[in-house]
């Protein structure tokens, strides 16, 4: 079977621990040379690494020559008569992927056949351009992108390389910010054909070419694949109030959001590689959002967020400013009862089924929080048209989230989320110090804020650093 991958400072962790198991006879010289066997050797691992970097820089080079051609054909583009381009174009599109299905299949050459399929793809996507200007075509242009995610997608789910799914994710990001945010505010079909009367447009086929890829990274365990999948889903649902023209700032809608991408990392099962790129969205998402959130500055800069309300200046009902408060609650109780689902689907032989979900609630009672929050915040800006309310919360939401990822380092023994705890907090304090007693401080009151800032970094270090010693001596 094939040896699993271990890199340099693994290996050195993993004989150290042979040694210690065979000086405690636990296991025996031969069963230490059997565990090693299971993984790769040295030469193995660096050849590993080399072959990557190789493979990094080779597809930029393609990415450039399949430029140098495009410039190439495009400079004497103008002269040549229809028949020629189009004979040009074709000819070129199955002259690249004969060449890739020939290296791949007869050659046996995997990374050669992948450059060229690349290739192939790029020059896939260029023709659709250049065929509608033979023809004159004035078509609807994010058309182009989703044409060409379509031609994209069976070769990434069939080839099994990153890198196309790298190509097709880049594709349809362009598409849906596009199709979005720079096209025609009613739902469309493709090449000019209207849809469904009244409704916005949105990319709704977005996650029909998106979830595809993302099974495709589960099954070959692939998690880097699953975390652009998941970025890519997490931009088209950011940008749908942008697609429904909602009457009040997004950034509640957001931030529930983010709480929410960290609820669905509970789909996974404990210590499953899977679930980081769900966290790391929704901490990313969450915790940059919450920034702007807390500041009173903000709702100045977005007076939308105080004034288009659920109720006018003239104390008439305005149903646009309860959209964003449903909308919350609506995708919150799809996504928080489809985990718990799946977690007791999964601990459906057990006698006591509330367990389980006590301990869903204890992790997560920070995410859960944060969307308790955000609906709250946006149904009060609704109705109340009042802003303080919804600042106070953001900073409470901001002291929680360090509180909860300092908690969360601390558990599971993770630095990262420790660290990122400490900074968040350390953000916080600086951020409110220039939006409250910035004035009043001056200069000195900011150089004893940054002094604070850098003795609590350095105390939270030998704390870091000592509570690793004695869980070694342990």
């Amino acid at each position: 079977m094939d040896k699993r991958p271990l890199s340099q400072s693994q290996r050195s962790w993993l004989l150290g621990e042979i040694k210690v198991w065979q000086d405690q006879g636990f296991v025996r010289a031969d069963q230490a040379e059997d565990i090693l066997g299971l993984y790769e050797m040295p030469h193995e691992s660096a050849a590993r690494q080399q072959w990557r970097a190789f493979f990094a820089l080779r597809a930029v080079a393609v990415l450039f020559v399949g430029l140098a051609v495009l410039l190439l054909i495009g400079y004497n583009w103008q002269e040549m008569p229809a028949a020629a381009k189009l004979i040009i174009l074709f000819g070129a599109l199955l002259s690249v992927h004969g060449a890739a299905f020939y290296l791949r299949y007869r050659r046996a050459a995997r990374l050669a056949s992948e450059l060229t399929f690349f290739f192939g793809c790029l020059l896939y996507g260029a023709s659709i351009w250049l065929i509608a200007q033979i023809f004159h075509l004035n078509a609807h242009y994010p058309d182009g992108f989703w044409l060409w995610a379509l031609g994209v997608l069976p070769f990434a789910l069939t080839l099994d390389t990153l890198l196309l799914h790298a190509l097709l994710i880049a594709i349809l990001a362009i598409w849906v910010g596009t199709e979005i945010l720079d096209s025609s505010p009613f739902a469309r079909w493709f090449f000019g054909i209207p849809g469904w009367p009244g409704l916005p447009n949105g990319a709704y086929t977005l996650p029909l070419l998106a979830v595809p890829g993302l099974l495709w990274s589960y099954r070959k365990g692939s998690p880097l694949t699953a975390g652009l999948y998941v970025a890519l889903l997490t931009w088209w649902t950011v940008l749908q109030p942008f697609a429904w023209d909602w009457k009040t700032n997004p950034i509640f809608f957001i931030v529930s959001l983010g709480g929410l991408l960290m609820v669905l990392g509970e789909i996974h099962r404990s210590g499953s590689p899977f679930a980081i790129p769900y966290r790391f969205c929704g901490v990313l998402l969450t915790l940059g959002t919450l920034i702007p959130l807390s500041s009173r500055d903000y709702y100045h800069l977005w007076p939308d967020l105080s004034y288009y309300g659920g109720i006018d200046k003239n104390g008439r009902f305005l149903g646009p400013g309860i959209i964003q408060p449903l909308a919350i609650l609506a995708v919150s109780m799809l996504v928080v009862g489809g985990t718990l689902f799946v977690i007791l689907r999964r601990r459906e032989g057990e006698a006591r089924l509330t367990r389980p979900v006590r301990a869903f609630v204890s992790r997560q009672w920070l995410p859960l929080g944060l969307v308790l929050l955000m609906t709250l915040s946006s149904l009060w800006v609704a109705l109340a048209r009042e802003s303080l309310l919804p600042m106070i919360l953001a900073n409470l939401a901001m002291l929680a989230s360090a509180f909860w990822l300092i908690q969360v380092g601390t558990r599971e023994e993770r630095g990262r989320p420790f660290a990122t705890g400490v900074l968040y907090f350390l953000l916080w304090a600086v951020l409110r110090y220039f939006d409250l007693f910035g004035g009043f401080g001056g200069m000195l009151g900011g150089a004893f804020l940054f002094f604070l800032c850098g003795v609590t970094l350095f105390v939270v270090s030998l704390y870091w650093r000592q509570r690793k010693q004695r869980r070694i001596a342990l």
